[in-house]
């Protein structure tokens, strides 16, 4: 490789090495995929643009945080399972060494204006290692689906089934309404015959 004047362009390994470590950091920040790199003791390291903009934060009220004091469950919903599933992928990451990609999972994240909003997410979690083996971070990478999941005709079984179950409620409550109305006019019924006998 030459450069502007045909002269040899040679770098140094110091210089060829900040070259890289520009390279990266420009292609993580700047990746059009949400990501986000914990330290092994899921501590938040580091996060992209993408990540952001995904999850409504700033960098700096992220970085530093325990991931799950940062994204906790939303406590409106007794039924949030996002911490126990991802803290689940983060240890099989980490004690097998390999990406693990995890179902649909909804993790509802907090809005600018502090109102919980109902998220769905793909994520995927992978370490990154060392030459010795040791792993050094734990990348977390993550699709915003919330408006396939949303669409007419996409809802997720847990949320069918809530339907569902109201659904039922509702139903059975116009059943025990109906049961007591007739029971009222039969009570009322059996007054009328029984005072009509007396006379």
């Amino acid at each position: 490789m030459t450069d502007a004047s045909n002269q040899p362009n040679f770098r140094t390994a110091g210089t060829q090495k900040s070259l890289a470590e520009a390279v990266y950091r420009g292609m993580f920040e700047e990746a059009p995929h949400p990501y986000l790199v914990l330290a092994p003791n899921l501590r938040i390291a580091g996060v992209n643009k993408a990540y952001m903009s995904a999850t409504m934060r700033q960098r700096d009220a992220l970085v530093g945080l325990d991931m799950f004091d940062a994204f906790p469950d939303n406590p409106l919903d007794d039924q949030a399972d996002g911490v126990r599933n991802l803290s689940a992928s983060f240890e099989r990451a980490l004690t097998g060494l390999r990406r693990d990609v995890m179902p649909l999972q909804r993790y509802d994240i907090k809005g600018r204006d502090g109102v919980w909003e109902v998220r769905y997410w793909n994520p995927a979690n992978w370490p990154i290692v060392d030459e010795a083996g040791s792993v050094i971070a734990i990348v977390h990478h993550v699709t915003d689906v919330t408006g396939q999941v949303q669409a007419p005709g996409m809802q997720p079984e847990r949320e069918n089934l809530l339907f569902r179950a109201e659904r039922a409620c509702l139903e059975a409550r116009r059943l025990v309404r109906e049961t007591q109305d007739n029971l009222r006019m039969n009570r009322e019924t059996t007054r009328a015959l029984t005072r009509g006998t007396r006379r």
